[in-house]
């Protein structure tokens, strides 16, 4: 198989995507859809939920109703508890969202599984999320934004109505037209997707040390 890796390098909201997870070896957990890591319920942090009511409001209007509000790793954010155990935006072809409507997560994550057979730059995207500009956007409303036990969607919907015209300012000068843009091939054995976590849970059930990435590629 021909394992493919596009890393999207939009200055505001970058994505990485692989043609692995449609054959993700997880996808026999859930024979309802081939969905790999989408078996997660995605969560939009503030800045998320800003550039949707900014660029793609009907998403935002969907969020925002079938969503709970929760305080997560990046702060106040909505879940999409759509109560299916897994996200209502996966179909079989992939995610149904424009790419800059996913969230950081999505966007920037390859499980290290696939990532070992793409190139090493790969892994350090998601870590270089936290030194981004759109993650000091997501702080700065998050500094802004009173939280009490009264908060709800309604008064999360103004918050985000009230600052959109700031953070619609403070990004209107990053130039995101026709952003650059990475792809990697390599020829693969599609029975070596998934050899990683495998042999680590025999060898966690034997007790042995955790293998790493270059033990199981050497």
């Amino acid at each position: 198989m021909l394992a493919e890796f596009k890393i999207i390098n939009d200055p505001l909201r970058p994505s990485i995507c692989t043609n692995l997870c449609s054959v993700c070896y997880r996808n026999n957990k859930n024979e309802s859809k081939r969905i790999g890591c989408c078996s997660y319920e995605p969560e939009f942090c503030l800045f998320d939920l800003v550039f949707l009511y900014l660029h793609y409001p009907d998403i935002y209007e969907l969020t925002l109703k079938k969503g709970q509000i929760i305080k997560g790793y990046n702060g106040i954010m909505i879940k999409m508890k759509a109560g299916l155990n897994h996200c209502p935006f996966a179909s079989d072809l992939g995610c149904v969202l424009p790419r800059d409507a996913i969230t950081p997560l999505c966007r920037l994550f390859i499980c290290r599984e696939a990532a070992i057979f793409g190139p090493a730059i790969i892994e350090e995207k998601f870590d270089e999320y936290f030194l981004s500009r759109e993650y000091d956007l997501n702080n700065f409303l998050n500094s802004k934004l009173i939280y009490d036990k009264g908060f709800n969607k309604s008064r999360l919907h103004n918050f985000i109505a009230e600052f959109s015209g700031t953070v619609n300012t403070m990004i209107s000068g990053i130039n995101r037209i026709n952003p650059p843009t990475e792809t990697f091939n390599r020829v693969i054995n599609i029975e070596d997707f998934g050899l990683l976590q495998r042999r680590a849970k025999v060898v966690k059930k034997a007790g042995q040390p955790k293998l790493s990435c270059e033990m199981l590629i050497n």
